[in-house]
């Protein structure tokens, strides 16, 4: 009897250690608050409807909480997207940059600045317009968001982030069944050098 009151005592807290340390949101959002810049080389493997295979493309990028994201693609073609909290450019090879500022197109800031949200796992944010569910396995945390407000309900069915110390995957399901596969390494949190400040002018 009192063997199984061990092995019962036990069980409950094994439960109990499981629940109490499982990730929420709120940690992802502290894991991620650690730094004040994060750099990163990504792949992005886009799947279309009716193409054979993926539309694959590299690049890096930088976010900043001061300054905003740089996001530069290198192949197959040259493209970089400044963003902040006022104003949008994207530059295509050679061509003049366009830029887009938050007065002129706010519904457009609000998506970027959703998208700014999942790279920093915007607590508030993220609550605000997905519904949520966290889990870890071997100490991989993931992130699943399911749009519930439009117009992002009739865009997304699904984005699902992935990662440990700093955010490693992002795969975006939308409305038409296509799917984004973007995947972060090489991450790097030093403070940003003076050629690096001027990329984001």
């Amino acid at each position: 009897m009192n063997k199984c009151l061990v092995a019962f005592a036990t069980t409950l807290l094994l439960t109990f250690s499981t629940i109490t340390s499982a990730i929420t949101l709120s940690d992802i959002q502290l894991l991620f608050s650690k730094n004040q810049v994060v750099r990163a080389d990504f792949t992005q493997d886009r799947y279309i409807n009716g193409l054979t295979s993926p539309i694959h493309s590299t690049g890096k990028m930088i976010i900043s909480k001061e300054l905003g994201l740089w996001w530069q693609q290198n192949t197959p073609f040259a493209m970089t997207l400044k963003m902040n909290q006022q104003r949008m450019e994207q530059r295509i090879e050679d061509q003049t940059p366009e830029t887009i500022t938050a007065e002129k197109q706010p519904q457009l800031f609000q998506f970027n600045h959703l998208l700014t949200a999942i790279f920093t796992a915007d607590k508030e944010m993220l609550e605000n317009n997905f519904d949520i569910t966290v889990t870890e396995q071997n100490n991989i945390w993931t992130l699943t968001l399911k749009p519930k407000l439009a117009p992002l309900n009739k865009i997304f069915k699904q984005i699902i982030l992935s990662g440990k110390s700093y955010l490693e995957k992002v795969t975006i399901n939308d409305m038409q069944n296509d799917k984004t596969e973007l995947t972060f390494k090489n991450h790097k949190t030093t403070k940003l050098n003076q050629d690096e400040q001027l990329l984001f002018r």
